[in-house]
């Protein structure tokens, strides 16, 4: 597969990331430079952004970092979690040995690397055959190779990880057995999760704030924060004189907060002149109609201090 083509599929693998549902996350990290020791590892799980456990190379056990898990669920999934994850901590220093083995440059050898693997299940909706994964690896934060799993193959995205994949994909059972996790195991570990996730993170509205500031004599620019709701899908949007939708000229990434809830920031360069009135419109699974907020002239007055309402009230809904 040429690199390009691997371009577009993680592309598509992103977007759909972007409107899962149900995201199950482990980002794996190996420092095996000097002063590190043994080498340092940590493994740290999300569902929906969420961090809900932690296992490293000093308590050699998976810790739960939610209350709710150590009560609510049977101690022997934490059991089976702490083997898999000893386990990818083996599979890591074994990529590492790999990786330093490939690399032509002696001083790279030498100073060691920092390995991150970063394991994705996505679960599309509540049907037990609608599973799919996603797993990249990165070297020193240079993303340098990726599974396929359409086609069961490990792919390089730099010219000097190819030795390496060829070498992983000549033990095919490598790639399928990933594969195989993100489409079996993921699945148990969905079930035990998400019954209790579905109760403790109900739809949550958003709260809405906007503002703007004139730019020029002849250019406004105007900014909508939609934050503290949950899921993570939403549509945020300006509206001018209620009917035309105006095309965005910055989005935010929609970032989590450790709450559970999101927030998202869209905004949007607009002629300065009076008469026109402008709107920020909001769709989300929370709200049986389109949640609008309505620009005043004291919005485009006191917009240095509604952003700061909005940080205020986003760290007291995180604490």
């Amino acid at each position: 597969m040429s690199l390009l083509g691997y371009v577009l599929i993680n592309h598509l693998c992103l977007l759909i990331v972007w409107t899962e549902p149900y995201i199950l996350r482990y980002d794996f990290t190996t420092d095996s430079t000097p002063g590190a020791g043994n080498p340092s590892y940590q493994a740290v799980g999300y569902v929906d952004d969420i961090q809900i456990s932690r296992y490293d190379s000093e308590t050699q056990r998976v810790q739960l970092l939610l209350p709710w898990m150590e009560t609510n669920i049977n101690p022997q999934h934490w059991e089976n979690q702490t083997r898999i994850a000893q386990y990818y901590e083996g599979r890591q220093q074994e990529i590492t040995h790999d990786i330093l083995k490939h690399f032509n440059n002696t001083k790279d050898r030498k100073n060691g690397l920092v390995l991150q693997v970063r394991f994705w299940c996505l679960m599309s909706g509540d049907e037990d055959d609608n599973y799919s994964g996603y797993e990249e690896f990165a070297a020193n934060g240079d993303l340098f190779i990726a599974l396929d799993t359409f086609m069961s193959t490990y792919v390089p995205l730099m010219v000097g990880a190819k030795k390496i994949t060829d070498a992983w994909n000549s033990r095919k059972s490598s790639a399928e057995k990933q594969k195989w996790y993100m489409e079996q195991e993921c699945k148990t570990w969905f079930k035990v999760y998400l019954d209790y996730m579905k109760e403790t993170l109900k739809p949550v509205r958003p709260e809405v704030k906007v503002w703007g500031h004139h730019q020029s004599e002849e250019k406004t620019r105007l900014h909508c924060l939609a934050y503290g709701f949950h899921p993570r899908a939403v549509d945020v949007k300006w509206v001018k004189n209620g009917e035309d939708h105006l095309p965005l000229d910055e989005i935010s990434p929609i970032l989590p907060h450790p709450n559970g809830t999101y927030q998202i920031r869209v905004s949007v360069e607009v002629p300065t002149r009076e008469g026109d009135t402008y709107s920020c419109h909001v769709q989300h699974s929370s709200l049986e109609d389109v949640l609008i907020v309505t620009l005043t002239e004291q919005d485009m007055q006191g917009h240095g201090q509604l952003v700061k309402t909005a940080e205020e009230e986003m760290e007291e809904s995180d604490s």
